[in-house]
């Protein structure tokens, strides 16, 4: 792994990390009581962006520039899969939307073709694919969901994170590195 430090955080660090999520009424309580449950939490930390693992779980990110704290697209997609739990409010768009969303383009309004989970302008949103398998990409609600409606135009969702960039590979590096250290 690339430059990564790895320390564990105080009780009282992460006691403060997930009161402030408590307070995001776009993220799912039923995500922080999971979170609650961890005996260990880590942070990993690159000059670019930071992780918060709890125990195995590469659960959380913050990035450059954004004071938040936002689930991990490793998370997203672990818990939608394992608990049909959708973390934060989700999108579905296009085929054709998925390529440049993956290379890092933020989610434009017309290729946004259902709403899972309606939300605010400032919301974590998840985007899946058409099939809604996985999500693709993770990042800030640009409008709400009422504006996502036929025949508008513009940007959606800002992209924060994608599928197989830094922070997942990251994530994905996290999780291996933690689970064959616990076995």
């Amino acid at each position: 792994m690339q430059n990564i430090k790895i320390q564990h955080l105080s009780k009282k660090v992460v006691k403060s990390i997930l009161s402030t999520l408590e307070k995001r009424w776009d993220i799912d309580p039923n995500f922080i009581d999971i979170l609650r449950e961890a005996e260990s939490v880590q942070i990993a930390y690159t000059e670019k962006f930071e992780i918060v693992v709890f125990d195995t779980i590469a659960a959380l990110f913050k990035v450059q520039g954004k004071d938040l704290y936002i689930p991990t697209l490793y998370v997203i997609n672990m818990l939608y899969n394992t608990k049909k739990l959708l973390v934060v409010p989700a999108v579905v768009v296009d085929q054709g939307a998925v390529e440049p969303l993956k290379r890092g383009a933020d989610v434009m309004i017309p290729g946004i073709k259902k709403v899972l989970k309606n939300f605010d302008k400032g919301d974590i949103v998840a985007v899946m694919e058409p099939s809604e398998k996985y999500a693709i990409v993770v990042g800030l609600a640009l409008v709400s969901s009422a504006a996502i409606v036929p025949g508008a135009r513009g940007k959606g969702v800002e992209n924060i994170s994608h599928l197989d960039d830094e922070i997942w590979s990251t994530s994905l590096q996290l999780v291996r590195a933690l689970s064959t250290k616990q076995t």
